[in-house]
């Protein structure tokens, strides 16, 4: 069996009024559920910008690209704003086979 790495969140405020959430481990079908829920729950508070370092994901299957849409159309409903500031060449790759590139707002290359 594979040896999955352990999915973890951390948040953290950067100026002026953006939250940073970092994904570090596997993003699937298991944990995929987990980054929704924790998202929603951001957005009940006071985020109006929120920002994703992608960076330390190891894998992200076709559930955790259904939760990152899901974390966008969130933050759509909640008025907030959504991007992405640092991810893998391995993600951005995906999302650019996923016209998911057309959608997020990717750090440059």
């Amino acid at each position: 069996m594979l040896e999955k790495t352990p999915f973890r969140t951390e948040v953290r405020a950067v100026p002026p009024d953006t939250t940073l959430l970092v994904l570090t481990g596997d993003l699937d079908y298991d944990t995929a559920p987990e980054l929704f829920a924790f998202v929603r729950e951001l957005f009940s508070g006071q985020v109006s910008d929120l920002a994703l370092d992608l960076s330390g994901l190891d894998f992200v299957d076709s559930s955790g690209v259904a939760a990152l849409i899901n974390v966008y159309n969130c933050a759509g409903e909640h008025q907030a704003g959504m991007r992405i500031v640092a991810l893998t060449s391995y993600l951005r790759h995906l999302f650019r086979v996923t016209a998911l590139d057309q959608v997020f707002r990717l750090p440059p290359e």
